[in-house]
């Protein structure tokens, strides 16, 4: 009878433990006094989502590497003594495309028969629920290195996807090349392609073991286009002073070949005796009529007033060479005399009014009597 004749007929065979012979099979298959290959487990199920499981969703299993097995697989797992960790390869049946995959195994609760898989394992192998599906247990290499490609620009958002890979992939026993699996962060699904996984096989595990992850762009990016870098600014750029004017001005002084003449020019010498470049013939930039600052051949006093407003001040003194200026000479105004002061000015030879000088009494802070004024001139 063919698979689906068994599984039309209630699941016969499906699910159940395989039966193995005692030492008699040890040269028809393996020997039963040492622990069995992992590819001694293969056995039949139906494939459903895992949101067909009963009770609270799991995230785990949702967003994960993991499947849901009957307790069947258990005590067939363990009759043979499979070494643990235990991945399975996972194959759909009926298909033109043999298309498959890895997992492990989350917990032995699912109905007999059944086993419960995340939906983007249902996507890869193509199932639909209540499809067979056929699982092996095998034995992957340790992963050394993983090349990851998000499907979308959004993960370009996340802020730090280093250290939200390193959560997402603990629920992913085993990575397998071509595979787009899904994780979860902030209530929003990304999916990743496995590009490339070494060493150079179909899968590899990522339990206990040291993975360098590189990143690819993600699908759908656009490299932005290069922008142009700014001008490094100078001072006529910080003083806004338009620098076309002095290209014109310039480029009209060329085309008439007057040139100035350059100050430092010419040929030097160093200590060494080498002899150095001369400096380039470079034209002194005329200077904006409406510029504030004055030129210096004709001197002027500069204050914050004639800055400020057009003001005409003083021209400097330029005395010609060997004269010295002591200043000009000042008249003094006139001053009118009153008649009361036209009196002419007793003479300092003469006496005081009253005959001697000094003349009059005083008083003393204690009050008493001055004493006598002797007149010197009586004697």
């Amino acid at each position: 009878m063919s698979l689906f004749g068994q599984v039309d007929g209630g699941l016969a065979g499906l699910g159940r433990p395989a039966r193995w012979g005692g030492l008699s099979d040890m040269f028809g298959g393996f020997d039963r006094r040492f622990p069995a290959p992992p590819e001694s487990y293969e056995n039949y199920f139906k494939a459903y989502h895992m949101s067909r499981f009963g009770g609270r969703e799991r995230k785990d299993v949702s967003y994960g590497g993991k499947v849901i097995m009957p307790p069947s697989a258990l005590a067939t797992i363990t009759d043979l003594e499979l070494e643990s960790p235990w991945t399975f390869v996972l194959r759909g049946v009926g298909h033109a495309r043999a298309q498959r995959t890895h997992a492990g195994v989350v917990e032995f609760i699912a109905d007999e028969g059944k086993v419960y898989l995340p939906s983007w394992m249902m996507r890869m192998l193509e199932l639909q629920d209540g499809d067979p599906i056929h699982m092996q247990g095998t034995r992957l290499p340790k992963g050394q290195f993983v090349k990851l490609q998000p499907q979308t620009v959004d993960f370009l958002e996340i802020s730090d996807p280093k250290a939200v890979l390193e959560q997402a992939l603990r629920n992913y026993p085993t990575l397998t090349r071509g595979d787009i699996i899904e994780i979860s962060y902030n209530c929003l699904t990304f999916e990743i392609l496995i590009m490339e996984v070494q060493p150079d096989a179909d899968g590899i595990s990522i339990i206990e073991t040291d993975l360098e992850v590189d990143f690819a762009a993600p699908k759908g990016y656009v490299e932005p286009a290069p922008q142009p870098r700014a001008a490094p600014s100078t001072m006529a750029s910080k003083l806004h002073i338009d620098q076309a004017k002095y290209d014109v001005v310039r480029g009209a002084a060329s085309s008439d070949g007057a040139s100035a003449s350059t100050p430092f020019r010419g040929l030097g010498q160093t200590l060494s005796g080498k002899k150095t470049k001369g400096k380039k013939d470079k034209p002194i930039t005329p200077r904006d009529p409406q510029s504030l600052v004055r030129s210096t051949d004709r001197p002027a006093i500069v204050t914050n007033d004639t800055l400020r407003e057009d003001k005409h001040v003083p021209a400097a003194l330029n005395l010609p060479f060997g004269q010295l200026f002591f200043g000009y000479d000042v008249e003094r105004l006139p001053v009118p005399v009153s008649h009361a002061d036209s009196a002419p000015a007793p003479s300092q030879d003469a006496p005081p009014p009253g005959g001697t000088a000094f003349q009059g009494q005083g008083h003393t802070l204690w009050a008493r009597p001055p004493p006598e004024v002797i007149d010197i001139d009586s004697d």
